[in-house]
């Protein structure tokens, strides 16, 4: 009887020790805005509680508030990927993230798309949903549902735009964005932490705009039922003043 081939796990164990000492020397730069960067996440579930409160929700509504869950848990891995080094696979998430808060508040008024990607495996394309953000049609329809929305448009369609865009020639495998050619490959930089950081903070803007813009609920309530959010905006904008 032949014995079992062993599997020679060194490489594994030198890959968690590197990840482990990349996500140490992470958590002792730019603390304030991992602080920020987590924060905001957070307020991720909070929306969907608010949702949950103060309105009359249909059965495809409450499906769809498992999104919610889903972006906050896709943000936080990104952060965490970013932290251990891993840059590649955080920037894959994140795009994640955006598009699938993105869709929240697409499907959230189209019920029989909601129906068609949850049963029926319907692709939900990045471009459509900011197009249809972008007609008169919506943009009335939400004045109609939501007073306190004064913008010319309901989502940051440019800024979410290029963010995509840039997230998604990682996942495309752009020969310039390849890690492993790199000479410090899967080691911590503090710029590329950053640099990570500011762009998980501008998902988190665009999409919380996006869901304050959409909920009158959300834009009456955020800032009460999450504080931290309100005293995070009130030190941003004394800083810029």
């Amino acid at each position: 009887m032949s014995k079992p081939i062993e599997h020679d796990q060194s490489i594994l164990r030198d890959l968690n020790s590197k990840f482990g000492s990349n996500l140490g020397l992470a958590l002792m730069q730019e603390v304030s805005l991992a602080a920020r960067a987590e924060s905001q996440a957070r307020a991720v579930p909070i929306v969907a509680k608010i949702l949950v409160t103060h309105l009359q929700l249909t059965d495809w509504q409450r499906d769809a508030l498992c999104m919610f869950d889903e972006v906050f848990a896709d943000l936080i891995c990104s952060i965490y990927l970013s932290a251990c080094g891993l840059d590649k696979p955080a920037h894959m998430v994140l795009r994640r993230a955006l598009e699938v808060g993105t869709a929240t508040v697409y499907l959230w008024d189209l019920p029989h798309l909601f129906w068609g990607w949850k049963s029926h495996d319907k692709d939900l394309t990045f471009t459509e949903m900011l197009e249809h953000f972008s007609t008169q049609g919506f943009n009335s329809f939400v004045r109609d549902q939501n007073p306190h929305y004064k913008g010319t448009e309901v989502i940051d369609a440019t800024a979410a735009r290029t963010l995509y865009r840039r997230l998604s020639n990682i996942i495309h495998g752009k020969m310039t964005t390849f890690e492993s050619v790199l000479p410090n490959k899967f080691q911590h930089s503090q710029d590329d932490w950053r640099s990570h950081l500011e762009q998980v903070c501008e998902v988190e803007r665009i999409l919380l705009a996006l869901w304050e813009n959409r909920f009158r609920s959300v834009s009456e309530h955020l800032l009460s039922e999450f504080p931290q959010l309100r005293m995070q905006r009130t030190t941003e904008n004394d800083l810029q003043t």
